[in-house]
Formats: structure tokens, sequence, C-alpha cells
């Protein structure tokens, strides 16, 4: 009865999985042909990565100076305190100067960076994009159309030299595909929240924002880049049972490629997109190279699943000795990895392009 047992949770564990997979595939704008098998062509990676430091922060988080329930120092101090390397306060409408924070700071090995969640009404609908590593206050606004709100804050970040990341776009179920491609590219895009009413997962008629990231990946491709996909807390509620919404701590970070922490070092990383993102789950080492793209998850019984374009998954796999492995096999445009623990928590790459 044990062994039964033992099989039927198996069994639904792997169907649970597979129906993920699908509910992604469903709500990509995947017109693409699977890439056909044979051995490997010309076809590389266009980048070369081996990365094994990384650095853990928080990009989106609200203090008492807007709609948190703590002051901007005791927030601080809970990100130091349970291991990040760095957090940015991003208050509605206004930038939080890091130098407040310097007795912080003063422990190794952490910053705080400058951020400001630019807060828009378009069209009747939020719309909210976080300006990461500014020297100013940007402030928001009301615009006729949400291309135009996107398109004047991603506009007023890079005029500051900063890093845009385009906030929750199914809070109230703001933002299309088709708004975020009728903009300017931001750097950074949503794909996880911990907040409870952004809709992170869609609904059964809107697609998750993971898939909307891939509709942006594959209708855009890679000029500039690419977008690359963020976990964040969204963090509101730092004391259990405030008024303040059900938003905690420790739900979505990023892991930036940095062996330094500073503000500089990190903010070069996010502008450039060296970073994976996570809903708990973590990464020993990630690695590409020629044809190969390689991940070593932390977790043991993690299952690995490489993405292409439309949201498509090309190869699912559980790590042989730690490590997972896909090579091109010819017509990939992007590939990403999505790893999955036991537990369900997730963390994502970010798409790397191909080449001929």
């Amino acid at each position: 009865m044990r062994r039964r047992w033992n099989a039927l949770l198996v069994i639904g564990a792997a169907a649970v999985l597979a129906f993920a997979s699908w509910r992604e595939r469903a709500w990509s704008s995947s017109d693409a042909p699977d890439p056909p098998a044979g051995p490997p062509g010309p076809l590389r990676f266009e980048q070369t990565l081996d990365v094994e430091v990384f650095q853990r922060g928080n990009l989106h988080t609200h203090t008492s100076l807007s709609d948190g329930d703590s002051e901007p120092r005791e927030v601080v101090r809970w990100y130091r305190d349970n291991g990040y390397a760095f957090v940015a306060l991003t208050d509605h409408n206004q930038r939080v100067d890091p130098a407040m924070f310097r007795d912080l700071e003063a422990r190794p090995n952490f910053a705080v960076l400058p951020g400001e969640e630019i807060t828009m009404s378009a069209e009747g609908r939020p719309v909210h994009v976080n300006a990461l590593c500014t020297r100013a206050t940007i402030g928001g606004g009301d615009f006729p159309t949400k291309g135009e709100a996107l398109s004047w804050a991603v506009g007023r970040v890079r005029a500051q030299g900063g890093v845009a990341l385009i906030n929750h776009p199914n809070f109230d179920w703001a933002l299309t595909a088709g708004d975020l491609l009728g903009a300017p590219a931001a750097e950074l895009l949503e794909i996880h929240s911990g907040h409870p009413y952004v809709h992170t997962e869609g609904d059964a008629a809107r697609p998750s924002h993971e898939a909307l990231w891939d509709t942006v990946l594959t209708a855009r491709g890679f000029a500039g880049g690419g977008i690359v996909g963020v976990a964040v807390d969204d963090l509101h509620q730092l004391v259990a049972g405030s008024n303040a919404p059900a938003a905690g701590p420790g739900r979505g970070f990023v892991e930036v490629f940095s062996r330094e922490v500073s503000r500089a070092a990190i903010c070069s990383a996010l502008a450039a997109g060296r970073l994976y993102a996570s809903s708990g789950a973590r990464l020993r080492r990630i690695s590409i190279g020629g044809d190969a793209f390689s991940v070593w998850p932390v977790a043991a019984g993690a299952v690995v699943e490489f993405v292409g374009r439309g949201g498509r998954v090309l190869e699912r796999q559980q790590p042989l000795a730690g490590r997972a492995t896909y090579r091109l096999r010819g017509g990939e445009r992007y590939v990403r990895a999505r790893i999955t623990r036991p537990d369900g928590k997730r963390a994502w790459t970010a798409a790397y392009a191909t080449v001929e």
C-alpha cells in the first residue's frame, strides 16, 4: 500500500509540472516550429558566460514613506540582516537617498541602491515603472495612453543613466503584451512578485507574467540586449498583522553576477541584465559557451526546463551529477532555463540569444 501511495505521489507531481508547462505554452505567442532534432550545426550562443559568484538583492521595496508599514531604516536592516547583499527602496514617486544609510552599509558586502516607483495612470489603469540607480526624483502623473506612460517613464530613467524595471503588468490587468511592445524596451520586467494582488500567474483568460515575457522576447528579439525577467518582493508588510498590503519580505529576489558589492558594481550588472531571478530556488553555477548551456541547481530533485521561442519547452531534465545541459539543435533564437524545486519554488535565468 505504501509503495502504491508513493507511486501516486510521483505521478501527481509529474502531472502538476506538465500542466504548468502546458499553461505557459498555451499563453505564449508561439507560431514557431520546434527546433529540428539532429547533430549540432554552426549555431552557437552569442554570449560566453561562466558564473559561480552571485549577490542576492530585492529591487521593489516600500517603506512608511509611501504605503509600507515600516520606517526605511527598519526595512533596510531586515534585508541586511537576512543575507541580502543589496536592496533598492522604491517608494511611490519619491527617491530615497542611500546616503541616509551609511551606518547600515558599514557592514561589509551590503549596499542600498537609489530607487523610486514611478507611479502613473493611463486609460483608467495603473502603470508603474521602477527607476533604479537614478540621481533624482522623477515623479509620476496621468497619461492619455499606457504606451505614452511607459515611454515617458523609461525615457526619464535613461536620461539619468538609470535602469528601468516595468512592474507587475497584471496588476489590475493593466498592461498587455501589446502595451509592452509599443513602448521603448526597458532593461527589466517583473515576472514574479511576492505581492498577492498582482496576478503573477495570470488567470484562465489572461497570461502569466512569464508568458508575457516570452511574447516580448519572441516579437522584439534582442535589440539592445533583450529584456530580462526579475523576481521581487514588492514589500509592503514587514510587521505581521499591520494594515499594509500582505506583501512580506523574502518572496522574490534576484542574484546578480558580481564579485563586488557596491552600488556601482550592482547597478552595472542590472543595466546589463547579468542576473537570474528566483522565488526561492538557487543556482550554484551558470555556464554558456559554444552550443552548450548548463545550470547547476542547489536543491536536490529540481527539474530544469530549457525554454525557447514563444515559451516552448525545448527539453526537460533531471540534473545529472548536479548539472543540466542543453545543446543547440538548430533553429533556436534564444534559450532560457527555468528551474523548479520539489516544493514549487522556481528560478529563471535570462534568455540568451543565438547566432550563426
